[in-house]
């Protein structure tokens, strides 16, 4: 089964709050983008605010930070599902991975779209998933790079059963290819929590139509995982 994780960035505790009791009644996972304003040139939220909420889905953390030491704590006390950090500022990918391993944590790591998966080499056989930057970090409504689908397959012939996760740009048709290519999840932001082009009589309701849209553009495909 294919897990489409819609991915909260929000700027303000409001935002975070009002988006995620929207979406929260239709999925299983919630990814929660936290951008530390150096790593990308935006700010979201931080650990202050997620530490305070409550919730009985599960919690995907997605750091896109300069400095993950400073952060991983932090987010541990949240007792999310997964915490996913960024290859590039990864100093030391192990200890990270050993970390989290003793609180119970999976743990993955992110690549840019400029980032060759071969960076994950050495790592690949001890994480739990890998996700894929069809976009620049940090801005949701951004363009799909079409190059993921390639990194896909390079990860498929790395490790046949590592978790892969797309992220960035996703919207029907590029939800299906990506699932034909191999992925797992597929992390989406702007098409369930920004579309103006689903109608619906509250916002709550645009989004419980764009996941189903997005779980019927999907329905069927054979993964060539």
């Amino acid at each position: 089964m294919v897990d489409i994780i819609p991915a909260i960035l929000s700027p303000t505790r409001d935002d975070f709050h009002r988006r995620f009791k929207a979406v929260e009644p239709y999925t299983e996972w919630l990814q929660i983008d936290i951008v530390d304003g150096k790593f990308a040139p935006v700010k979201t939220i931080d650990h202050e605010v997620i530490n305070k909420f409550r919730t009985a889905k599960k919690l995907e953390i997605q750091l896109m930070v300069k400095f993950i030491e400073d952060w991983i704590d932090p987010f541990v006390k949240s007792k999310p599902s997964r915490i996913i950090v960024p290859v590039e500022s990864a100093h030391n990918p192990i200890n990270l991975i050993r970390h989290l391993r003793r609180h119970q944590i999976q743990i993955g790591f992110s690549l840019n779209p400029l980032t060759d998966v071969s960076r994950m080499q050495h790592i690949i056989d001890k994480v739990d998933s890998v996700l894929l930057l069809a976009v620049m970090p940090g801005f949701q409504g951004q363009k799909f790079n079409e190059k993921i689908f390639k990194k896909i397959q390079d990860l498929r012939e790395m490790r046949p059963d590592v978790y892969i996760e797309v992220d960035g740009g996703v919207k029907p048709g590029i939800a299906r290819s990506c699932v034909e290519y191999g992925a797992n999840a597929l992390c989406v932001g702007s098409y369930i929590l920004k579309n103006n082009e689903i109608e619906a009589d509250t916002y709550q309701g645009k989004i419980k139509r764009a996941i189903e849209i997005l779980k019927e553009d999907i329905e069927g495909v054979s993964s060539s995982k």
